[in-house]
């Protein structure tokens, strides 16, 4: 709830389906306390908003420490909290993986839930690489829904059931936004997360940008533009990087900015993962480039190839069908 814009996109799909099942209450639980305002529409769609931290220390703290002082706290918190409720959705996302610091949380998440015999749904989700023991947490969820072939084949392989999907973002209603009248010249779109690349080793070469040696974007004859969706994280980051390339940067700050910028460009290049569905779904070219999270980014780069929108969207849609089929036949 810090204001990433992929976040909004899919999650609000996944709780408009959620309304549809007719809840008492549906709360949403998330960080920070204060919600960033990009994430209205979501706070508009729930009945409560419950600030919740996951234990940041778990990620720094060695295991024996962690399991000794904080696990017992964690775990009494949290039976209290989800005693008040009749069922468990994991927000959609990549955090179920190894390298991931929410990871420890999460997985504890689903274990005090099903202690407690309450259903708990993972909405859609890219998950691995994980040790045997987490798999064994995942495997206990009562229902899993990947949105990419990467996760769903690495669950499979493992013994773990799961029904492939594609990111609620796919449905999201964009065709609601009023478009800009598009006047000015042809720009292509590059998405960069702060993470990833070296903003100090990037360069433009007749049109072409690399990392020092290594190709990142081809060239292109249009203008280049660089952009987030999560302007809070890449901001510097962008911005460092546009001087050097001698290039323009525009932070999006809304959904609708988001959709209106993707809508009037020549295509997007990203590693991040929901422009590139911004754009699939706004039938503009999407490329995507590597990054950390390779479930994710592969998934999807497989799901661009082999799928048309239509199909992007059947396999969303059957996503939310089975969340919803999940909380009908266990609550």
């Amino acid at each position: 709830m810090k204001g990433n814009l992929g976040d909004v996109l899919q999650l609000s799909v996944l709780l408009s389906a959620l309304r549809e099942l007719k809840p008492l209450v549906l709360d949403l639980a998330g960080f920070p306390a204060q919600p960033a305002g990009e994430t209205a529409e979501l706070l508009g769609l729930t009945d409560r908003y419950l600030p919740d931290t996951f234990p940041w220390y778990w990620s720094y703290a060695p295991t024996m420490v962690g399991d000794v002082a904080f696990a017992p706290w964690w775990r009494k918190r949290r039976k209290a909290l989800f005693s008040g409720y009749d069922a468990i959705v994991c927000a959609p996302g990549p955090y179920l993986a190894d390298y991931d610091p929410r990871v420890t949380s999460a997985l504890s998440d689903i274990v005090i839930a099903t202690e407690l015999g309450l259903p708990v749904v993972l909405s859609s989700h890219s998950i691995g690489p994980l040790t045997p023991a987490r798999l064994a947490a995942v495997s206990s969820a009562t229902a899993r829904v990947a949105r990419e072939p990467s996760t769903h084949q690495y669950l499979r392989e493992r013994g773990i059931s799961t029904v492939l999907s594609a990111d609620f973002a796919f449905l999201y209603p964009y065709a609601a936004i009023e478009r800009r009248d598009g006047t000015e010249p042809p720009y292509r779109l590059l998405f960069l997360r702060s993470n990833n690349l070296d903003a100090g080793a990037l360069r433009l070469d007749n049109g072409a940008i690399y990392e020092g040696s290594r190709l990142i974007v081809e060239a292109s004859h249009d203008r280049l533009v660089l952009a987030t969706s999560d302007y809070r994280r890449d901001g510097r980051f962008l911005e460092k990087a546009a001087r050097r390339l001698g290039v323009s940067w525009i932070a999006c700050r809304s959904v609708t900015e988001l959709v209106q910028l993707v809508a009037s460009s020549s295509g997007v290049v990203s590693d991040r993962y929901h422009p590139a569905i911004c754009a699939a779904a706004l039938g503009k070219p999407a490329q995507v480039i590597s990054n950390r999270e390779p479930h994710k980014m592969q998934g999807l780069t497989n799901l661009l190839v082999d799928n048309t929108l239509e199909g992007l969207q059947a396999l969303a849609r059957a996503g939310l069908r089975t969340v919803q089929d999940a909380l009908r036949s266990n609550v």
